[in-house]
């Protein structure tokens, strides 16, 4: 920080004496743009025009200068075109949950301008994409350990039918409620 403004000095003064002693120090010898004069393009430029070719020049990141609802539009886009170069699924479903638990706090937060309009990452999705990216060949069982599929024969019905009295046309049956008089005992399949 430079030097303070003495009080009861105009400030014109004493930018003028400041800029007077540094001249007399050689601050201003051997600059590039010495004895020439400004231009003009440089003159008419906002400040916000001068801060993104700042930003252009120097390839500085201006993620952080976008509104909240702009950055994470802008990341969920990276987020996705990245998910088939992620190394393993647990890595693609913590990046996944991450964003959209940073996307919760926006919507839970006041809305701002432009207001935060996005949809939550789907997780099946991106994981299904990184499968295709990454195909896995088939792997042989194990010797000793039967097929996937092998314990269950095709007639046998699910545990669960099996717990049920009367399995699951019974289940429908008292779903239904009480026979209608007359009626046969079951109907339906």
């Amino acid at each position: 920080m430079g030097p303070r403004k003495p009080p009861g000095v105009s400030y014109e003064s004493w930018v003028d004496r400041q800029v007077r002693e540094a001249a007399e120090r050689g601050a201003f010898e051997g600059l590039s743009a010495a004895g020439k004069p400004l231009d003009p393009a440089l003159l008419t430029q906002t400040a916000g025009e001068w801060a993104v070719e700042w930003a252009r020049r120097e390839g500085a990141d201006m993620t952080a200068a976008l509104p909240p609802a702009l950055a994470l539009r802008r990341e969920r886009q990276e987020l996705v075109d990245a998910v088939p170069g992620k190394p393993t699924e647990a890595a693609v479903r913590a990046a996944v949950e991450h964003f959209n638990e940073r996307l919760d706090a926006a919507y839970r937060r006041p809305q701002e301008v432009p207001p935060v309009a996005l949809a939550f990452v789907d997780v099946d999705r991106q994981l299904a994409r990184w499968r295709e990216a990454h195909p896995q060949e088939p792997q042989e069982p194990e010797a000793g350990q039967p097929p996937a599929g092998a314990g269950r024969r095709r007639g046998d019905r699910p545990w669960w039918s099996r717990a049920l009295p009367g399995g699951p046309r019974g289940a429908r049956r008292r779903a239904r409620g009480p026979e209608r008089p007359g009626g046969p005992a079951s109907s339906g399949p």
